[in-house]
């Protein structure tokens, strides 16, 4: 891959250029079957809301590298969005057991925990990230 055909297509998806990004992804991932690459796409398809299409990129993601924290989150996070709370946990999960350490997991988590009715679902969040759990579900 071009790194500079890359980074063009990495800077449409931070300036919301979602359609070319995603077009430019796709190209590259003709060439070049990388977990980035992947997810990079999955994260497209996940902002423009095609949450099966995210969860089909992640798992492109995973079968170069079954391991990898960040795919594991993001398809985590799919799953949460599709309200498959179970699943998502699970992945979740996973992604902690392979080191990743993003704030980010452990809200989703006990987000999953909640909607799932599980006990103790602020359990091991320090006080910022309970009040984003209670304000994501005080907004739905």
């Amino acid at each position: 891959m071009a790194s500079s055909d890359f980074e063009e297509a990495y800077r449409e998806l931070e300036e919301g250029k979602l359609e070319s990004a995603l077009e430019k992804f796709l190209k590259i991932a003709e060439k070049d079957q990388s977990v980035e690459v992947w997810v990079n796409i999955g994260n497209i398809y996940r902002r423009m809301n095609l949450l099966a299409k995210a969860i089909e990129s992640y798992k492109r993601a995973l079968e170069i590298d079954q391991k990898n924290p960040v795919v594991l989150f993001n398809l985590g996070s799919a799953y949460y969005q599709m309200g498959k709370f179970f699943e998502a946990l699970k992945l979740l999960e996973k992604a902690e057991e392979q080191g990743l350490t993003d704030p980010r997991v452990k809200v989703v988590k006990a987000l999953c925990k909640i909607k799932l009715n599980l006990p103790d679902p602020m359990e091991g969040l320090d006080e910022d990230q309970k009040r984003i759990v209670k304000d994501l579900m005080k907004n739905g």
